[in-house]
């Protein structure tokens, strides 16, 4: 676990994706779940490192692809709180649609992860929106980010200028960039969608791949944004 700003934490055990602990004034809320066979070491890393699984109070998910929402199921049989997610992904979530890749190659990646560890549904998950706060997180905003899928959704914390953007963004081996094309349900609103999150006053930017950037995020973005 890394501390990234006060009551504000990365978690390291999901592996590839980033999952991100909030201290809020009603216990603690977690964004992203990871794969599906992450539930058990997001649990142990959060018992190890001060928390209490029982302080958990809700859980908010980025985005329906497999790798940030496919851990929540395991973690609800431990803990039962609410799940939130935006409508345009609540579906997929809940295994009543699939989302499709676009290409052959992502197909087959994501039928391979299936394979490792099966994609367990949420049955019940309440919808938020652009503009809605969380009890938990009356200080933090939800974001809607369509782009990438058509429900992706960010939390914006602007006392901190903090940002968790899911994969509205990603910053693989430390260079920010939007997703690619061939893995986005729609490119262009993906574009349009990180035009408007360039306005935001930011310093610190926590993508669902790659480092998190601790300063200075909102040059970065701006930066990214001019070459588009």
């Amino acid at each position: 676990m890394q501390r990234i700003r006060k009551g504000l934490y990365l978690l390291e055990a999901a592996g590839l994706s980033n999952c991100f602990l909030i201290e809020g004034s009603r216990g603690l809320t977690l964004f992203d779940t990871g794969h599906p066979l992450a539930a058990p070491r997001l649990a142990e890393e959060i018992e190890n490192n001060g928390f209490a699984l029982q302080d958990l109070d809700q859980i908010v998910i980025s985005h329906a692809h497999c790798d940030h929402s496919g851990g929540a199921h395991g973690l609800l049989e431990r803990r039962r709180v609410k799940v939130f997610a935006h409508p345009g992904d609540i579906p997929v979530i809940q295994g009543r649609e699939r989302s499709r890749p676009r290409t052959l190659g992502l197909r087959l990646r994501r039928w391979l992860r299936r394979l490792k560890g099966p994609y367990q549904p949420i049955g019940f998950v309440v919808p938020v929106g652009q503009g809605d706060s969380l009890r938990s997180l009356p200080q933090w905003q939800v974001l809607h980010a369509p782009g990438h899928t058509p429900g992706s959704i960010c939390l914006f914390q602007p006392a901190e200028k903090a940002l968790l953007c899911g994969d509205a963004l990603n910053n693989r081996a430390g260079r920010l960039a939007l997703p690619p094309p061939s893995n986005c349900h729609d490119p262009a609103q993906a574009r349009d969608s990180v035009r408007k999150l360039c306005a935001l006053d930011l310093d610190v930017l926590g993508c669902g791949h790659g480092p998190v950037i601790r300063a200075g995020a909102g040059l970065k973005v701006r930066e990214l944004v001019a070459a588009l």
